[in-house]
């Protein structure tokens, strides 16, 4: 296998699957709230960028001749760095704050192989929420799965999500979690795009 995807999200193996890339996920094994401790001081773009790059490096080091993608997306709303709601309550919280507010989607996809990063690309996609009532956010996210606590801003564009956006400037294959049209043109450049079936 050519590629290896670091990550659990579904949504982002979705999202290769559909293109037809052949891929396997891994566990990246990073600690991803213990690197945004270590990086307080730093911006919300160095952090997806860091942690990108430590989700995609760590299984190289173990899979030499690979390419390894790795991704992370973080929200900066007005400088501030969102973190994933760890509970119902906490996505009512976050709902509020971003209600009405036009915030940044940052996402940051890098591929590295024998354990240096080859290539990088980095998404800032501008996205504006509705003004939302009370109402509305507990009817949103009584409708919504526990899936949205796994997603930074509790909102899955490709469902529900939608419904709470105003305007959204951006790539939306980034907005979703990965930067799928640079990602297939480093695969296209590298011969791999088309013939990276199984052995």
């Amino acid at each position: 296998m050519n590629i290896l995807l670091a990550s659990k999200s579904p949504t982002r193996a979705k999202l290769l699957k559909k293109a037809g890339i052949k891929f396997e996920t891994v566990s990246h094994g990073v600690d991803e709230e213990e690197v945004k401790l270590s990086m307080s001081s730093q911006s919300p773009k160095e952090i997806a960028v860091k942690l990108s790059e430590l989700k995609a490096l760590k299984p190289s080091s173990s899979n030499p001749d690979v390419f390894v993608i790795g991704s992370d997306q973080v929200l900066d709303l007005q400088g501030k760095l969102f973190n994933k709601a760890n509970n119902r309550g906490e996505a009512v919280e976050q709902l509020r704050t971003l209600s009405g507010q036009e915030h940044t989607l940052i996402t940051s996809t890098v591929i590295a192989k024998n354990n240096s990063i080859v290539w990088r690309y980095l998404n800032e996609s501008k996205m504006k929420m509705r003004a939302l009532s009370e109402e509305m956010i507990q009817s949103y996210l009584a409708e919504a799965s526990d899936e949205i606590l796994n997603i930074v801003g509790v909102y899955a564009i490709e469902k529900e999500g939608i419904k709470l956006f105003e305007s959204i400037d951006g790539d939306i294959f980034s907005i979703q979690g990965i930067s799928m049209l640079p990602l297939t043109q480093f695969l296209w450049n590298n011969n791999i795009l088309f013939t990276n079936d199984p052995k």
